[in-house]
């Protein structure tokens, strides 16, 4: 193919002298307007034609072979391609055409530009591809996702086991029942398919459900198909892995050891990001992952302001990322409390930033380095929202913008959206999907919850339950004396990670500055 740069474009509205690109293939770009050639709809210059010719598209499924070969096909022996029905067509010019293979209802094709299509168009196969095997030959039988791949194992394999091909990823109950009575001949089957595709892996939960007593599989690691195997030169890399396959499992099932290694070394759990308070630290080691801390406390007890306190906190550390909902308040509410912790001062309110003295730049700046950038996501629940999205805001906050904690305050507030009829129901079902959440991404969601005058949950008891942590805390409001008045203690009521339990020490809220800080105690 021949190259013709700095041609004139041959658009009428770009007009460019020397900024297009041309083939002799019939193609050409401008990088001057960046469109491409030719262009339905695209107004051209009269001697575009005659200068530019482009050649008409031809379809090959309508040419009819004039060569056919077994030779030269993805890296397959031409017996092997000859005993499987693998046969390239080629045209007058000894053009590739395309690759057929033969089924026994039907032939398949597919193109160069990897289409593929039927002889028989209303005929979709259901048998598997490849040589009628004995069942008696063998007592293990491999199965394949693509027809290449049937014959490239089959050739990986020394040529003498059974290997079969899937006529698609997508089979249903009418494949199992058409090849019913030949797979269950076999004491083994042994799928050597694609495992890194959902397609593959419908295919491969498919016939495990039909098979699961004598389902196999070969670990695909360094390339994706047996056929890539073959062309890269590994094929005694499948070979040996292919010889030992394993015992098929659900992706939700771990039953060998090289799967308990790699769990063991791979999962850790509890991991714990430390808040800054000795107690708490000492207590729970910090905020943890993989499941849910649950901080109770009657209303106006400090519960928000703790919050921000372990917010803080989380984002001191180097890299820890921070989602979080305030329910009760606006965002700026959340973005001038954490400007007020960066600053020192309070600037909760415009009054309160006049009477603290701080500019509107220098609040900009406070805010840039509290959230830490894109470390901190901030998100809200809509008027219309099912209290259930909740777990889906949660999802996607840790799973797209990389939260490594959640921080849901508070969390009665979801049930109020909608009114109080079924809260407890409601709750409940948070409860267990942002517990399942935790646990499967690996992420702390810290969940704040009212009580009653009497101490139970509102409508929460079965997120309590669900929690891995929980921490009460608990502030003697009516106390004349001003600093117990602004006191707030904890107490860790569950531990299931580290197990103790007890006092967890205190925080003062100062009501000049509304920060709080740690008061120190003896552990």
């Amino acid at each position: 193919m021949t190259e013709y740069t700095h041609q004139p474009c041959p658009y009428t509205d770009c007009g460019s002298s020397d900024a297009f690109s041309w083939n002799d293939e019939g193609y050409g770009k401008c990088f001057s307007c960046n469109e491409g050639y030719p262009k339905a709809g695209k107004s051209t210059f009269e001697w575009v034609a005659d200068k530019y010719l482009v050649k008409k598209k031809v379809n090959n499924r309508n040419i009819e072979p004039t060569y056919v070969t077994y030779e030269g096909i993805r890296g397959l022996d031409e017996d092997v391609a000859k005993l499987y029905g693998i046969q390239r067509q080629l045209d007058d010019d000894r053009e590739w055409l395309r690759d057929a293979f033969r089924y026994p209802s039907n032939i398949k094709y597919r193109t160069p530009d990897k289409k593929f299509y039927l002889k028989n168009k209303g005929i979709a196969p259901l048998d598997l591809f490849g040589p009628e095997f004995n069942a008696g030959s063998s007592k293990r039988i491999y199965i394949t996702e693509g027809e290449y791949d049937a014959a490239s194992l089959f050739q990986i394999l020394g040529k003498s086991f059974p290997v079969k091909s899937l006529p698609s990823a997508s089979i249903g109950d009418k494949f199992i029942k058409h090849n019913h009575a030949y797979l269950d001949s076999f004491e083994q089957i042994v799928y050597a398919g694609e495992q890194s595709d959902t397609a593959g892996l419908q295919a491969a939960e498919r016939l495990y459900q039909a098979y699961p007593s004598k389902f196999f599989y070969v670990p695909m690691s360094k390339w994706k198909d047996a056929n890539e195997f073959l062309e890269k030169g590994d094929g005694d890399e499948l070979k040996w892995a292919a010889l030992k396959p394993q015992r098929y499992s659900p992706d939700n099932f771990f039953c060998s050891t090289s799967e308990f290694l790699k769990i063991l070394h791979e999962e850790n759990p509890y991991e714990a990001t430390p808040t800054g308070h000795t107690g708490i630290d000492y207590m729970t080691r910090g905020l943890v992952r993989g499941g849910v801390t649950f901080i109770k406390a009657p209303p106006g007890s400090g519960k928000t302001e703790l919050v921000r306190f372990f917010e803080r906190a989380m984002l001191e550390t180097d890299d820890t990322k921070i989602g979080l909902i305030h329910m009760e308040e606006m965002k700026s509410t959340t973005l001038r409390c954490m400007a007020t912790y960066e600053l020192g001062v309070n600037v909760r309110t415009e009054f309160d930033q006049t009477e603290s003295g701080v500019t509107d730049e220098q609040l900009d700046e406070a805010v840039v380095k509290a959230t830490k950038d894109d470390r901190t996501i901030i998100f809200e629940m809509r008027s219309h929202d099912d209290p259930l999205k909740i777990v889906e805001y949660c999802r996607l906050a840790c799973g797209v913008y990389g939260a490594d904690y959640v921080f849901i305050d508070h969390v009665q507030r979801l049930t109020y959206l909608g009114g109080t009829d079924g809260a407890t129901n409601i709750l409940t079902q948070i409860g267990s999907n942002l517990a399942q959440l935790a646990k499967e991404m690996n992420v702390g969601i810290i969940v704040i919850s009212h009580v009653n005058e009497d101490g139970h949950t509102k409508y929460a008891k079965s997120l309590e339950e669900e929690a891995i942590i929980c921490l009460k805390i608990e502030r003697d409001r009516e106390s004349e004396d001003e600093i117990i008045q602004n006191t707030t203690k904890f107490y860790v009521e569950k531990n299931r990670p580290f197990s103790r339990l007890g006092p967890a020490g205190m925080v003062y809220y100062d009501p000049v500055t509304t920060l709080l800080s740690e008061v120190s105690y003896e552990l």
